[in-house]
């Protein structure tokens, strides 16, 4: 009796579990020696972590300050070695997603492999740790004909990959 209990509630404890989850990409054009880094997240979840949803992300009403404050958040929870050297990346842009619930954040990293020098990656991705107890980031990277797939969670929140030629 007491595993048939189990059974039949064990989905609907599960069903009210909140999964937390961003997607990052980072894809190099090799045309333009760029890499593009694009971060899909909720925009409820990035009010959250910036403990402030008085910046009315994707509203009439955004804080003319939203983007540097966002900027600045994912340069410090966001960071990318190139043979163990920190990457810079730049701000492109953000673009809120047609079902109101996501935001992709845009950035990029001009002059990513030039004369084919990079050789390592090391990712350090703590994005919305700090808020969410169960939050897993993945990251896609797309590098000439290679796909990496990485999960970052609290307990592994940086990974190196070498990358093939």
């Amino acid at each position: 009796m007491f595993k048939s209990l189990i059974f039949i509630t064990l989905p609907l404890i599960l069903s009210f579990h909140d999964f937390h989850v961003t997607h990052t990409t980072l894809h190099y054009n090799s045309d333009l020696e760029n890499m593009e880094i694009t971060i899909k997240v909720a925009i409820e979840d990035l009010e959250l972590s910036l403990d402030n949803k008085e910046l009315r992300i994707g509203t009439l009403n955004e804080k003319k300050s939203t983007e540097e404050i966002i900027k600045s958040y994912f340069k410090n929870h966001l960071n990318i070695y190139g043979n163990n050297k920190i990457i810079d990346y730049k701000w492109v842009g953000k673009e809120i997603s047609g079902n109101l619930h996501d935001i992709y954040i845009y950035f990029e990293i001009s002059n990513f492999n030039k004369n084919e020098k990079i050789k390592s990656l090391i990712l350090e991705n703590t994005i919305f740790i700090e808020t969410t107890h169960n939050q897993s980031n993945i990251v896609l990277i797309e590098f000439e004909d290679n796909d990496y797939n990485l999960t970052f969670t609290k307990d592994l929140n940086r990974q190196k990959i070498q990358l093939i030629r």
